[in-house]
């Protein structure tokens, strides 16, 4: 049934508040690092404007540290936008995994949902500007190669998510599927981009759940 509830669904609220929590503040709850005060800095920076749109200086001025301890830590531009893709990579993996942990272990239907729901409670941040590792493809990746892996590990563990939770729903061409699924997240981010009210997350949610029907048939 598409209203499928295995995960309770006043869990938008809370989806929400592990984005925040994750993706602004990191993992840990202690106090930050100067490195990472520096690679929260530039995530924000980034995030709202572009790569290219912004400088180390701005950076630097902005983290409140010397430059000298910037360059400590960081010998280019191209080092500071890849650790911060990694660590953006590993906030994003932690958020989804603890928004999964809320489900039944058991109920794979709801893990997928809960993905999507997630997704649908990021588009809807205050702090949402589309996808950096998309905006990383499309802005510097010619520059800074580096900056691919992160996408690229990321992109992976979520199709991994995807097939472990397909799986265990009994199909079995569960990779061919999840790599489909993840391609529908993409679109829908980049609809998201546009105009996040724009994403009906019902109306993706019985696409999906019509696909996995039909390959259980």
């Amino acid at each position: 049934m598409h209203g499928h509830r295995g995960c309770k669904f006043y869990t938008y609220t809370v989806l929400m508040s592990l984005w925040l929590n994750f993706l602004k503040f990191g993992t840990s709850g202690k106090k930050m690092s100067k490195k990472q005060d520096i690679i929260n800095t530039a995530l924000k920076l980034f995030n709202t404007y572009s790569y290219n749109s912004i400088g180390i200086d701005r950076i630097i001025s902005e983290s409140g540290v010397a430059k000298m301890t910037f360059y400590k830590y960081f010998p280019s531009k191209a080092k500071l936008i890849e650790e911060c893709l990694v660590t953006r990579n590993l906030n994003l993996q932690e958020s989804l995994d603890a928004a999964i942990a809320q489900c039944d272990p058991k109920d794979y239907l709801s893990h997928i949902k809960t993905i999507f729901s997630w997704y649908d409670a990021w588009f809807r941040s205050a702090d949402f500007n589309g996808c950096m590792f998309q905006k990383a493809v499309e802005e510097i990746s010619k520059v800074y190669p580096s900056s691919l892996q992160p996408a690229i590990d990321y992109k992976e563990w979520l199709k991994s998510k995807l097939s472990y939770a397909l799986r265990h729903l009994g199909i079995q061409q569960s990779d061919q599927l999840a790599a489909f699924l993840s391609s529908i997240l993409d679109g829908m981010t980049i609809q998201a981009q546009i105009d996040p009210n724009q994403v009906n997350l019902d109306d993706y949610w019985k696409r999906v759940y019509t696909l996995i029907q039909l390959e259980l048939a």
